[in-house]
């Protein structure tokens, strides 16, 4: 269990390379008419360590937008095949909601199919995916098949990671995160990063027909570099991983002191449709009210701590308690558990302690 969040805290979705042999996705994906001209390609796999993303199509007069392209050429290639069978009309613009794989990997096949689309993402995106995302996939590389060895002997055993006998929503996940990780395997050297030909700082609007279409970046929240897609007539938003479900991801590329009131500005917007960067559309507020509490209360009990003399990460999580928030999204679900420990009250709280001492 400690090789496995050690792995896994370094970033929600860059994974490792190796040899394996692929076993085919099972999972897939499920395309949902969102609006009119708005469709979604909704990752249908069980909730686990690893994950691909949400795709999303805006369909208009004489082009497409696709946010976000998954993370292999293969399920890139897939989500692709998709689109045309809706529409003939290209794809003119590709945005990236963020720099990590699960996002990005996809942009190669577009850039393929359409040699002159444009690819929209952070002004600071392309420093981060050749800094800290080269450095954490080194480290992945290193590490990531010892990751999928206890994946594997888990199963094996009948064993769950959390402790005890494995049950039946444990064994269904690591199946699926080992079949994602062997597909990832035989394509990672086929993977080459599409940096982005267009950047935002702040703002950026498009016009497509009567459509508006609004490019923001909210503050710093699960990186530094988010930028979330709103249509203000359709009142819908893109999220990328400000909101991702079952379980919110609070990596090690995130600032918590800030996801919040990110968050915040979010819901300022009003939509009455959010599109996230993994899970289900939503159709109201609630999720995202509550990943705003968790953040918000993750963020003060850190600072408190550090200003009672906490020296580590590690002093500061002995005097925070999540329960509640563990309980409101994991319930009795210890595979849920298992995943909020990693990606909150762990990487979170490291995430916290990282940004409120600097």
């Amino acid at each position: 269990m400690t090789v496995v969040r050690s792995v896994l805290v370094l970033a929600t979705a860059a994974l490792t390379i190796g040899a394996a042999r692929p076993q085919p996705d099972t999972t897939g994906f499920e395309v949902q008419k969102v609006a009119e001209g708005v469709y979604a390609a909704i990752r249908k796999g069980p909730p686990g360590l690893m994950f691909d993303a949400n795709s999303i199509f805006i369909i208009n007069d004489a082009d497409v937008i696709v946010v976000d392209t998954n993370i292999t050429p293969s399920s890139a290639r897939a989500t692709l095949a998709a689109l045309k069978a809706l529409t003939p009309k290209p794809v003119r613009t590709v945005i990236n909601t963020h720099w990590h794989d699960d996002h990005i990997v996809g942009n190669q096949v577009y850039r393929e199919a359409f040699p002159s689309v444009e690819i929209i993402a952070h002004a600071r995106s392309a420093n981060a995916m050749a800094t800290t995302g080269a450095a954490n996939r080194k480290q992945l590389v290193q590490m990531g098949p010892t990751m999928v060895t206890q994946l594997r002997n888990s199963i094996e055993q009948a064993k769950s990671m959390a402790g005890g006998a494995i049950n039946d929503e444990e064994r269904a996940s690591y199946r699926s995160d080992v079949a994602a990780a062997e597909r990832y395997f035989a394509e990672a050297a086929s993977i080459n990063d599409v940096a982005p030909t267009t950047v935002v700082t702040d703002r950026l609007a498009i016009t497509r027909g009567k459509r508006q279409i609004e490019i923001l970046h909210l503050g710093r929240a699960h990186t530094g570099e988010d930028l979330v897609v709103h249509l203000p007539q359709e009142r819908l938003v893109i999220t990328g991983d400000l909101i991702a479900w079952p379980i919110p991801l609070i990596g090690s590329t995130s600032y918590p002191a800030e996801f919040g009131p990110a968050l915040e500005k979010l819901a300022a917007l009003k939509p009455s449709i959010l599109i996230p960067g993994h899970g289900p559309v939503m159709r109201n507020l609630d999720y995202l009210r509550l990943e705003t509490r968790l953040v918000t209360s993750l963020t003060e009990q850190v600072a408190t701590a550090i200003a009672r003399g906490a020296s580590t990460a590690l002093e500061a999580r002995k005097t925070v308690n999540l329960t509640e928030f563990e309980k409101a999204f994991a319930g009795d679900s210890r595979l849920l558990q298992f995943i909020f420990g990693n990606y909150v009250t762990d990487s979170g709280i490291r995430a916290a302690y990282r940004t409120i001492k600097k």
